[in-house]
């Protein structure tokens, strides 16, 4: 065998070496998410050992978690306002005044919604892009009837709540000297004949916070940047 050979079957066995991949660790699940202990023990009547009889003890045990998911619920909040007058002045017919406690501010007065309810309706759309009619027919497999029209009010009425939110920002970018903006199409229902945008400006290292503004603009085809 020559020298040839031997560096042939030298490459030969280094390529039929099989490689040993390290088995992949799974992460732990985070510490802080509630957790429900179910516990499986062997009965008491087979805690003895098999071969003497004799009482068997606890040396550890073994532990294993599996993740699991809790579907979202609805509940209705009903508010009670009990109603006092005075029964000395109904036998007498004097004005009675009733006293009573006023209803709590909510954001939408005289509505059904509450914070909580807005926000996952906000969150849902804008976050995860899970439109209104999307929404609305998950609402009807809990069985209440939400149409998109009513979400879409709440929607602009929670914006308009929010301005002063959105003008601190506002001028906390404008008080920066350098604005890192991008423009980004976005596809609207029923709005063929216009373009529209997703502008996101951002700030970054110069406030102790990086400052995030989204602004949704309809403008037309020849327009320029609102």
């Amino acid at each position: 065998m020559d020298e040839a050979d031997k560096t042939l079957l030298a490459a030969a066995d280094s390529h039929s070496k099989v490689t040993i991949k390290n088995k992949p660790t799974r992460k732990p699940l985070p510490k802080e998410l509630p957790r429900k202990v179910v516990t499986i023990d062997v009965s008491i009547d087979e805690q003895v050992c098999d071969c003497c009889q004799g009482k068997l003890h606890k040396i550890g045990e073994a532990r294993s978690e599996k993740l699991e998911f809790v579907p979202a619920y609805i509940k209705v909040i009903e508010t009670v306002r009990p109603k006092y007058a005075c029964k000395r002045c109904e036998q007498t017919g004097t004005e009675n005044s009733i006293k009573v406690v006023p209803v709590p501010t909510t954001p939408i007065p005289k509505g059904i919604a509450t914070s909580s309810l807005l926000s996952q309706i906000i969150s849902a759309k804008y976050q995860y892009g899970l439109p209104l009619y999307r929404q609305e027919k998950i609402f009807n497999e809990y069985g209440i009837e939400l149409s998109r029209k009513t979400m879409s009010d709440w929607i602009i009425r929670c914006s308009e709540l929010l301005m002063p939110l959105v003008n601190e920002l506002k001028a906390a970018l404008l008080s920066q000297a350098v604005l890192h903006a991008d423009e980004t199409p976005l596809k609207v229902i029923k709005a063929d004949n216009s373009s529209n945008y997703m502008w996101v400006i951002v700030v970054v290292a110069i406030l102790p916070f990086t400052c995030l503004c989204n602004v949704l603009s309809q403008v037309s085809n020849d327009s320029g940047v609102c």
